[in-house]
C-alpha cells in the first residue's frame, strides 16, 4: 500500500469479506500474500489446460456491484504474477449468487490497469494528498478515518456533505 496505508482491520464489512472467502470454497487453498497483494483463491486448472496457464487466482466479493473496481484489483494482480514470469488465469467469484466471472489480462484491461497505476503514483508523489471529495462509497469504506478523521459518519439527519459533483462544480466557478 502506498505509504504503508492499511484499511481498519477490523472493519465490519471487511471481516465479513473475509469470513465469506474463507467459507464459500472450503477444498481450495486459501490467501496467497505477495508484496502488495493478497489473493483470496488459488487453484490448479484441470489437467488439459495449457501448461502456460496451469494455475487460476480468484477474488472472492460479496457482489459484483462494484465490478470496475474488482476488474481492475484482480488484473493488477494478474498482471504483477505475468511480469514475475507466471502466466495465470483470473476469476471473479460471487458465491452468494453462485457466479464465477472468468477476467483474462487483455490488453484492454491491461492498459486499465496501468493507467490507474499512473495516478495512483501521481498522487503518492505529491507532498500532501488532494482534498477528500465525499462520494457515495465513503460510507462504508474502511479507509474512511484518513480522509474524515475529524467528522462523525454522515446520519439521515446531519447535514448535507460535500459530494463529487459539489466539487466539480466548485473547479468550473
Amino acid at each position: 500500500m502506498g505509504h504503508s496505508i492499511e484499511p481498519y482491520r477490523d472493519h465490519e464489512l471487511l471481516a465479513l469479506g473475509r469470513l465469506l472467502a474463507e467459507s464459500a470454497y472450503p477444498r481450495e487453498r486459501k490467501e496467497l500474500a505477495l508484496p502488495g497483494m493478497k489473493v483470496d483463491v488459488l487453484r490448479r486448472r484441470p489437467a488439459d489446460a495449457d501448461e502456460d496457464e496451469a494455475l487460476v487466482v480468484g477474488e472472492v466479493k460479496r457482489s459484483p456491484r462494484a465490478q470496475h473496481a474488482q476488474r481492475l484489483q484482480l488484473g493488477y494482480y494478474l498482471l504483477r504474477l505475468r511480469e514475475a514470469g507466471l502466466h495465470v488465469r483470473g476469476e471473479l467469484r460471487y458465491p452468494e449468487q453462485r457466479r464465477v466471472e472468468p477476467v483474462d489480462l487483455t490488453p484492454e484491461l491491461e492498459q486499465a490497469v496501468r493507467s490507474a497505476i499512473a495516478r495512483v503514483e501521481e498522487l503518492l508523489a505529491q507532498p500532501q494528498p488532494p482534498p477528500p471529495v465525499r462520494i457515495a462509497a465513503c460510507t462504508n469504506c474502511a479507509y474512511f478515518e484518513f480522509c474524515w478523521v475529524s467528522e462523525e459518519p454522515a446520519t439521515a439527519d446531519s447535514p448535507r456533505r460535500r459530494t463529487r459533483s459539489a466539487a466539480s462544480a466548485d473547479g468550473k466557478r
